[in-house]
This record gives C-alpha cells, structure tokens and sequence, in this order.
C-alpha cells in the first residue's frame, strides 16, 4: 500500500493539569498539558490511536480513586472535547471506526473507549494484564470499566504490523507501563510516531530526562533510545505524548513533518 493514500491527524481532546515532576523528575511547579487523540485514514479501516479522558471527567474525578487529587481537568462542560464529539466535529463517525491502538491503558489515553461501539482494540498483552492487578486499579491509574467493554481485542506480543503493509505498525515502546506502545505511520507527508507516553515531552528525548514515576525506568530509556533511532533510521518526526509547545505548533500550522 502506498503511503500517499494514508493520513494522519492530530486532535485535541482537551486538557490537564498536573506536577511538572510527574515529567520530568526533579522539576519544581505544574505544567498544563495537552489530551490528544489521533486518526489514521487508511484504505482498509479508520484507526483511532488512544481516545482520551472518559466523559464523566467533565463533572467528577471520582472515579480515579486515590489519582482523584493529582491532576486538574480542563474540558469544555458540553461534552464537545469527549472522543466521540472530537471526531465528529473533525469529519469521522465514531460508529466507523475500525481499529483503537491503544499506547496504554491509562486513564487519558483509554478513557473514551466507551464512545467508540465497533472498533477492534488492539493492545500489547503484557499491558492488558496489568487491569487485574488490584494495586494498580485501587491508585486509579487503570480502571477495568474504562477498557473492558466487550470490543473485539487482539492482544499483541511486541511489534505489529496492523494492515500488513509496513505504514502503520505498533512498536513495543515499554517502561511508562509494562506494554506501552507507540505506533509508526507512513503517510503521504512523511513518516510519524505517535510516542504515547514513552516520551511525554521533546525535553525528554533530548535530555533522557525521565518522569519520577514509571514502571521500569530502564527499560522507558531504552524505549527512548529506539524513538531515536527511529527519527534518525527512518527519518521520522516523533509527536511526543504531551508536549504544550510541539501541539501549539501543530494546532497553528498543521501536522507537517519535523514539527
């Protein structure tokens, strides 16, 4: 397949306030960050990578338990930065939607799951694992009822290649969580990688900066390190998990390769 005939976009589903440390470790003060969302136009399905922050968000926190404190959350009280409203107000039909590639299954990357009915869900199986760990549902991070909706799910083992085609593949991108992912996608105006929260901010990469808390911060280096190699094999431009500055950008001029 050729890459002309696939595009990528990148929309926002608002955004949250949190400590710049849970970014970078040793950082002082919070940082206001964007929730985005992505959509592959490729001729065998409609792709969704993560879906953001669950509805529910816009009134209470109660449902990130021990989390509940940790973050401010910045959606419009309508409902239009929910995924489904997101997708709409880009052109897609959320009842259309093929495939959800899913970085991880953190509470704003898998939260809008609930919006998108028909959608196959593919996520590493070391991730999906870790929903029946208690520990980690009681501090909130994860929550069963986010992602556990009866989707068709293919539970994945390292790198995939979702088409067969080579221009969107998941990339085994762990440490964040046990089976974090990125997802390569070659388009029309170049190659991409989504990072999800492997690399959180272009600090991150220059620096190896890491946050304060991951699930194997050495593994989360290697993984940057491979995001590297990436954008210096292949030429391709990384769009980091929550960078204000990158999505400002792109939010202004439109997704053009090396933003």
């Amino acid at each position: 397949m050729s890459p002309s005939r696939v595009r990528l976009h990148v929309l926002g589903a608002g955004h949250m306030t949190g400590a710049m440390s849970g970014f970078l470790r040793g950082e002082a003060g919070d940082i206001t960050f964007p929730v985005p969302i992505y959509v592959i136009e490729h001729p065998q399905g409609l792709v969704l990578i993560d879906t953001g922050l669950h509805p529910e968000l816009i009134e209470t926190t109660q449902r990130l338990r021990r989390l509940a404190d940790s973050f401010q959350f910045h959606l419009a009280a309508d409902g239009s930065q929910a995924c489904a409203a997101v997708l709409r107000s880009a052109g897609f039909d959320p009842a259309l939607v093929t495939h959800v590639i899913l970085t991880h299954l953190h509470f704003d990357h898998g939260g809008g799951l609930l919006q998108i009915p028909n959608a196959t869900l593919l996520v590493q199986g070391r991730e999906w694992q870790v929903l029946s760990d208690s520990a980690q549902v009681e501090l909130g991070a994860y929550n069963p009822d986010d992602v556990d909706l009866g989707h068709q799910r293919m539970e994945l083992d390292g790198d995939h290649d979702v088409f067969g085609d080579g221009t969107v593949t998941c990339l085994l991108t762990d440490g964040h969580t046990p089976g974090h992912q990125s997802v390569r996608v070659r388009t029309e105006t170049g190659v991409y990688v989504v990072c999800g929260d492997c690399c959180y901010l272009r600090r991150s990469l220059e620096n190896e900066h890491l946050p304060a808390f991951c699930y194997n911060s050495e593994r989360q280096l290697e993984s940057i390190r491979r995001l590297v190699r990436e954008k210096d094999k292949e030429g391709a431009t990384l769009l980091f998990g929550h960078d204000p500055e990158q999505f400002r950008r792109i939010a202004e001029d439109g997704l053009n390769s090396g933003v």
